[in-house]
């Protein structure tokens, strides 16, 4: 008799849409899912929301004579040491303060929880066989500035388990951040710095995907990869990194200026290295790559 196909249930939550996948051993997927995330973790209890969520979700997508083997999921918060606390979500605030694990225990399997981009640096390690030795540094360019750092290997999380906030480094821009300080570098970097700007400039309906393509030479388009290339340019020289991984949706944008920003970065950074033979890499982007990162965490930690 044959064993049930053992499936992951992967979990990618973004300001905007959550996204639900099942994920076999191969790491194909299967049964991808889409909803809107604030009203699929309206309530007081976002948790059991989602819990709901996914228990409708189980019972209309995972094939008959397979198993759930676990549960991982990925935030745009700072999750703490312990991997089952969500302290904090700049863009999503009912998730704050909240034990993930014990909300969906319900489903007697193991549940994993990490920050969004500490799954996305994962699964770009696995896919861009990167070197274990050393140190990575994965930048992730979207609604917020995404870091995720790893050192020979492991993902480092830091004593309360957000290690990474490039974003959140001060840079006096004389703008308040979400997070509740003022100056943070994100303030200046964001894809919604760019959507911002974009629709003060020339309204709400000018296509934030032609930004670079439309408004590449424009001052404030250069203001702002300069803020860019500082964020980067300060965690390779605190790092001396092996890898340097540039992704998000903001990159994959048309003509994205990849050796400006390259240029930008090189004037900052020490010199004769890391400066002599950094490289930065940009490999392609999918919407369930930070899903596949989690189950990549999920079967190591199994």
């Amino acid at each position: 008799m044959n064993e049930p196909e053992a499936l992951i249930l992967g979990i990618d939550c973004g300001g905007t849409h959550l996204r639900m996948v099942l994920v076999n051993s191969e790491y194909q997927v299967i049964a991808a899912r889409v909803y809107k995330t604030q009203e699929t973790l309206k309530g007081m209890d976002p948790v059991a929301e989602l819990a709901n969520c996914i228990r409708h979700y189980l019972h209309r997508n995972l094939p008959e004579g397979s198993k759930l083997e676990a549960i991982a999921a990925g935030f745009p918060s700072m999750v703490a040491a312990d991997r089952q606390t969500i302290i904090d979500t700049t863009f999503i605030p009912s998730l704050q303060n909240i034990n993930v694990c014990k909300g969906l225990s319900e489903f007697n399997v193991p549940v994993f929880v990490d920050r969004d981009v500490n799954m996305l640096l994962r699964y770009d390690a696995k896919r861009l066989e990167l070197d274990p030795s050393n140190a990575w540094l994965g930048c992730y360019i979207g609604t917020g500035l995404g870091c995720a750092l790893a050192v020979d290997g492991k993902i480092l999380a830091g004593r309360h388990g957000v290690a990474g906030e490039l974003g959140h480094i001060p840079a006096r821009t004389g703008l308040h951040c979400g997070c509740g300080n003022d100056g943070c570098i994100e303030t200046k970097t964001a894809g919604n710095t760019l959507t911002g700007i974009i629709s003060a400039e020339y309204g709400p309906d000018e296509p934030i995907d032609q930004a670079f393509a439309r408004h590449g030479s424009e001052p404030f388009m250069r203001e702002w990869l300069d803020y860019l290339a500082q964020a980067i340019a300060t965690a390779i020289n605190l790092l001396d990194p092996t890898a340097v991984v540039i992704g998000g949706g903001v990159p994959q944008m048309t003509d994205f200026p990849k050796d400006d920003l390259m240029d930008r970065i090189l004037r900052m950074t020490r010199k004769p290295v890391p400066a002599d033979d950094l490289t930065l890499l940009y490999p392609p982007v999918k919407a369930d790559d930070g899903i596949i990162g989690a189950a990549i965490y999920a079967r190591q930690h199994r």
